[in-house]
């Protein structure tokens, strides 16, 4: 049976911050879901890979992507 690694990232925010981080997440292979409730996006973003290194790899780099809107924020 093959190996499957996921990680889960949920985020809640404001549209503009949503729509910017979607945009950065979309390179990195992973499943965007994305709901609203009132004022705020609730962005859940699921990586799934076939060996934990390239999980970790995938999830770093997604993490720098996010962390250069935050910063920006």
């Amino acid at each position: 049976m093959a190996e499957r690694h996921e990680m889960t990232l949920t985020w809640t925010g404001g549209l503009e911050t949503a729509h910017r981080l979607v945009e950065l997440a979309r390179p990195h292979s992973c499943e965007i879901k994305s709901d609203e409730e009132q004022d705020l996006v609730i962005l859940t973003v699921i990586v799934v890979e076939k060996d934990l290194q390239q999980l970790r790899d995938t999830v770093d780099a997604l993490l720098v992507s996010f962390d250069t809107v935050e910063s920006e924020d």
